[in-house]
């Protein structure tokens, strides 16, 4: 199965025990490679209709969204992608530094005056037991061609995350166990943030009738799952990652690609692809593992994990620029195609 539960804080425990005194040192994520400045803004939306369905005694369903946008000039603050009560949890669950990561939002600045004109629009979402931190490099990257990057945070199934005035949503211990539970609660969450972009502030003018979505593992399965049962959604990208649910021997109608990594079989995508009448354009990235396609695989090498570490963290062989570059060039062009047009 490759839904990996490797995460930050198996990462950044890796980081503590085999390179400490590279943990401490400053990362540098890599550059966008668009003209626009990136800004970010942090929000929390709450879904007043809907129960927590993975906690329910925390009552309404809460999401955490980190937009990425284009900015006509860099705003007057770093970008801090994890907060400090984040970095916090990451510290005491894993043993590190709080502030090992404190670079991850790279470019990205707070603050920052949107860049003039309509928007397109991409929903972001994480693996299982991820965040889309860890998905910073590709926000960034698309934000700084002209996208609206939404990335959305599922608590309990996201590493520890701030869902307001400091209170942590650890991830559900039971994991893969009530996967497809995760799952449907996913794509509820990619339509509940699909209700509210019209709501959305300070990030720029969102033209809502070019509207995508990607994801990670579990993320990219949840995108052909909300684009199956919203129209809205006008092309999906699944990153590695297994498919669930009806959209399998459904497919879709409308344009949704899948890069996957080694090895390339999954039988849930094969099955997908034989239904869908919509482009559906598949590429294989050579020697690039599961998390690999996370902004673990650049990082890795700036904090001094060696090749065997990497690869037992499941980043695969694959050299960590040849990785970012192969990997937004793709995620670019098929958004340029299928949505920013």
């Amino acid at each position: 199965m490759r839904l990996c539960r490797l995460t930050a804080l198996v990462t950044v425990t890796g980081i503590a025990l085999v390179a400490p005194a590279a943990a401490r040192a400053a990362i540098l994520p890599p550059p966008p490679t668009g003209p626009a400045h990136v800004g970010y803004l942090r929000l929390t939306l709450t879904d007043s209709h809907r129960r927590d369905p993975i906690a329910p005694t925390s009552g309404p369903r809460r999401v955490v969204l980190r937009l990425f946008y284009p900015a006509a000039a860099a705003g007057p603050t770093p970008a801090s992608v994890l907060n400090d009560a984040e970095r916090a949890a990451f510290a005491a669950a894993g043993g590190v530094p709080a502030d090992a990561l404190i670079g991850l939002g790279g470019p990205a600045t707070t603050g920052a005056s949107p860049a003039g004109g309509r928007h397109p629009v991409l929903l972001l979402s994480h693996g299982l037991g991820s965040s889309t931190a860890l998905l910073t490099a590709h926000a960034t990257d698309l934000a700084s061609h002209g996208y609206v990057v939404v990335g959305i945070d599922h608590p309990g199934d996201a590493l520890p995350v701030d869902v307001g005035a400091g209170r942590i949503v650890i991830p559900d211990p039971r994991g893969l166990e009530i996967v497809d539970l995760i799952y449907r609660t996913r794509v509820a969450d990619v339509r509940f943030v699909l209700s509210r972009l019209a709501t959305l502030r300070h990030v720029g003018c969102l033209d809502l009738k070019r509207v995508g979505g990607f994801g990670h593992s579990l993320g990219g399965a949840a995108m052909a799952g909300a684009m199956l049962a919203d129209r809205r959604l006008r092309a999906g990208v699944d990153l590695d990652g297994r498919l669930f649910g009806p959209v399998i021997r459904r497919g879709l109608d409308r344009p949704f690609g899948v890069m996957v990594g080694d090895p390339p079989a999954i039988p849930t995508i094969a099955a997908f692809r034989r239904h869908t009448r919509g482009p559906h354009p598949l590429t294989t990235a050579a020697e690039t593992g599961h998390q690999g396609f996370t902004d673990v695989v650049w990082l890795a090498p700036q904090l001094g994990l060696d090749a065997p570490t990497r690869a037992s963290l499941g980043l695969g062989t694959v050299d960590a620029a040849i990785a970012v570059a192969q990997q937004r060039t793709w995620i670019l062009r098929f958004f340029d195609r299928y949505v920013h047009r």
